[in-house]
């Protein structure tokens, strides 16, 4: 293909004809990984074009897909990232008193009602010696 049909091709401009779901995910993931090597052999291998013409179409490709506003990907992988952030930063504990992250375990034993042994675990801030 020359370029003007390949890149309608890969841009799907051309309804009658459909690229297989699998390459065009590839491409996509690609896109949005920034590997331009297995970018080219994609598009070399969707549209049997030559060198120049995949190189041509994949900067074409970088443009319109390659930010996060153009592509789902981008956006969706910036937004797990941030919710695992979130995560991390709220399943850390925290003192209640100064906010320190830097929390010690002190396990502690006592006796219940008819001799029982117990341990209870005490967590202490390494900060301000706030136990809680």
């Amino acid at each position: 293909m020359n370029y003007d049909e390949a890149k309608k091709y890969l841009y799907n401009n051309d309804i009658n004809v459909k690229i297989p779901e699998k390459p065009l995910r590839d491409l996509y993931m690609a896109i949005t990984d920034d590997n331009t090597i297995e970018g080219l052999k994609l598009i070399k291998e969707i549209t049997s074009c030559d060198d120049n013409t995949a190189k041509l179409l994949w900067v074409d490709l970088k443009c319109d897909f390659g930010t996060k506003e153009n592509n789902a990907i981008l956006q969706a992988r910036e937004d797990y990232e941030k919710e695992e952030a979130v995560q991390k930063y709220n399943s850390t504990p925290r003192c209640p008193k100064c906010g320190c992250t830097n929390i010690q375990l002190v396990n502690r034993k006592w006796s219940l009602l008819m001799g029982f042994m117990t341990n209870k675990v005490d967590r202490v801030c390494a900060n301000c010696k706030h136990k809680f």
